[in-house]
């Protein structure tokens, strides 16, 4: 009987330690790559280009890292929450897109399609799109 109320003791502190860091998890602040030094420049054509070349050896060069890409701005499409800003890579029909987190009430600073821009944030890698979080304009 005593067993028992050691294991059942013993599992309510485990699930109060996993709540605890979930909660630690959920409420943890935003990276901003503002601060940040970039590894890599690169234009949005060339880095649409090393991804189209060698998925696999771009990943292990870009994902991960902060990178600055200069390109010029096909579309501009605003959220609650997020905005995103795709660049485009001349000669392809692919592009860079970059995902920004937005403030509640707030709208951002964000150039207007077809102005060219620098922008600094952290590849995640290729999906049709070279993507690029916490994205920050230079």
């Amino acid at each position: 009987m005593r067993k028992k109320y050691i294991m059942v003791a013993l599992l309510g502190v485990l699930l109060s330690a996993v709540a605890g860091w979930a909660f630690y998890l959920y409420n943890k602040p935003h990276r901003n790559v503002a601060g940040v030094r970039a590894v890599a420049e690169i234009d949005a054509a060339g880095l649409y280009a090393a991804y189209k070349q060698d998925e696999t050896g771009a990943d292990r060069k870009f994902v991960g890292k902060v990178i600055e890409v200069k390109g010029t701005i096909i579309t501009v499409q605003l959220t609650d929450s997020t905005a995103n800003v795709r660049l485009g890579a001349a000669g392809t029909d692919g592009a860079v897109s970059c995902d920004f987190l937005v403030g509640k009430g707030t709208k951002p600073d964000l150039p207007s399609k077809g102005s060219a821009v620098v922008i600094k944030g952290r590849c995640t890698g290729f999906l049709e799109d070279v993507n690029l979080v916490d994205c920050v304009v230079e």
